[in-house]
């Protein structure tokens, strides 16, 4: 779209609506940022927006604001279903997501990730590996900067590496990766999506628009995505760890390999790599199945992986202390990321979990942590809930915890020599934090404070 002169209408003020109305204000639109509550911008952002000629209407949000609009650029966290949106729809003014708008204005491909769990670890990794080659690179999405400012300052001859909700897939219209990771697709956001179908669905747009130039990885081991294969129109780099593919990556006897045109060459081996778990593999494979296919070098993709060390907030070794390990798994949002993180440990664990509920099915959520844990610590709005699907299936020695430092103290008085105190929510953090970020540092926060005092 050519944005000169048209009016556009960007629905949330957070920084993806902010990255996208400072955009689309370069773009000589006529925008006006809009969020239905009041919102204070630190006075850097609001001198930004102002410069560029931004109108700024918090605090309300009638149907007023869609006259003379011809098109609506939507921030993931703002549902389809909200009024002005539907009424948006009745008047036929498009609604698109700030990846959308990043396609339209970036220089450079993009390289596109999604998946229920792994992203931000798939796309740090991703981002590193790419960066080794010299070439531009910048990040955004979910992950760093607002995409759209990020594909804005991007120049020619680099890439785009694009983290992916769901959310933001949902109203993209012509965005074409050149290459797109499908990792897998677990019950979540169910609230927003109603139906595992839909969501799947949203999940797959990432590749609707590919044609046999460009690539998409997609994940054997899971029959959601393996099932995606019909719909694609790319080139498939398919990755699994438990046969060999004739394209893309594969894990067997502790190493990784990478295949191309039926041409197997070996990665890297186990021992090497520093993230643990089997889920870690699955996006080890999919960015040696991406970068190899297009050109990166083996050695330089194997001496990334070799250096990576994971991310924040994803499976982090806090501290051990007096024998007892504490990690921060804070990110693990949903029942399928903790049965990932339980699955990567061989030593008893005392799980930390609850939060704001996103009201998943637990029964069989709750037959692992019996299976996987010794002691478990329910806190937040979701442990009544949890408790009650607990002890339906057997779950014993469940405690509950009103505060992060009661929970925290709580695993470490019940722990024993070379025991884990983990925590891994299997809900979002919005009940006492504003984000798994401040959740996760208010963790670390507490076991600190719990080792200085011996």
């Amino acid at each position: 779209m050519d944005y000169g002169e048209k009016n556009i209408l960007v629905l949330g003020a957070g920084s993806s609506g902010i990255g996208a109305a400072w955009v689309l204000a370069q773009l000589h639109a006529n925008v006006v940022l809009n969020d239905y509550k009041p919102v204070e911008f630190e006075s850097s952002t609001r001198k930004k927006l102002d410069d560029a000629g931004v109108t700024i209407i918090t605090g309300r949000q009638d149907n007023s604001l869609l006259n003379g609009v011809d098109r609506i650029v939507i921030s993931p966290g703002i549902a389809l279903s909200i009024p002005i949106v539907q009424e948006a729809f009745n008047r036929h003014i498009e609604v698109v997501s700030e990846v959308e708008l990043a396609y339209d204005v970036c220089k450079s491909p993009i390289l596109g990730v999604t998946g229920t769990n792994g992203k931000t670890t798939t796309t740090t990794l991703l981002t590193q590996v790419m960066e080794s080659t010299g070439l531009p690179i910048k990040v955004g999405g979910n992950i760093g900067d607002s995409l759209s400012e990020a594909a804005f300052n991007m120049p020619e001859g680099g890439y785009l590496i694009a983290e992916l909700s769901s959310y933001q897939l949902e109203t993209i219209k012509s965005f074409c990766p050149l290459g797109a990771i499908v990792l897998n697709v677990t019950p979540d956001h169910l609230a927003r999506h109603k139906t595992m179908e839909n969501y799947a669905a949203a999940k797959a747009r990432i590749f609707m628009n590919q044609n046999a130039e460009n690539f998409v990885v997609l994940n054997d081991d899971d029959p959601i995505v393996a099932a995606m294969k019909k719909d694609s129109h790319s080139k498939i780099l398919s990755i699994s760890q438990h046969h060999k593919v004739e394209c893309g990556a594969y894990f067997e006897g502790n190493t990784c390999y990478a295949v191309l045109d039926g041409n197997v060459i070996s990665v890297i081996d186990t021992e090497q790599i520093h993230i643990k778990g089997a889920h870690n593999i699955e996006n080890i494979l999919s960015v040696i199945a991406l970068t190899y296919a297009l050109g990166v070098d083996v050695e330089r993709i194997k001496r990334t992986i070799e250096n990576f060390h994971g991310v924040e907030h994803r499976l982090e070794r806090v501290t051990t202390i007096h024998d007892v390990t504490f990690y921060n798994d804070s990110k693990a949002t949903n029942t399928d990321s903790v049965v990932k993180a339980l699955d990567a440990f061989d030593k008893p664990v005392i799980l930390l979990a609850g939060g704001h509920d996103k009201m998943t099915p637990l029964e069989d959520f709750m037959n692992v942590v019996k299976e996987n844990t010794k002691e478990v610590i329910f806190m937040g709005e979701a442990a009544e809930r949890f408790e009650l699907v607990a002890t339906k299936v057997g779950v014993t020695n469940i405690h509950r915890a009103q505060s992060m430092k009661e929970a925290v103290e709580l695993g470490y008085k019940l722990a024993e020599p070379s025991d884990i105190v983990l925590l891994s929510p299997a809900c979002s953090s919005f009940d006492w934090y504003s984000c798994f970020e401040e959740r996760g540092d208010d963790f670390k926060k507490c076991v600190k404070e719990l080792e200085e005092r011996g």
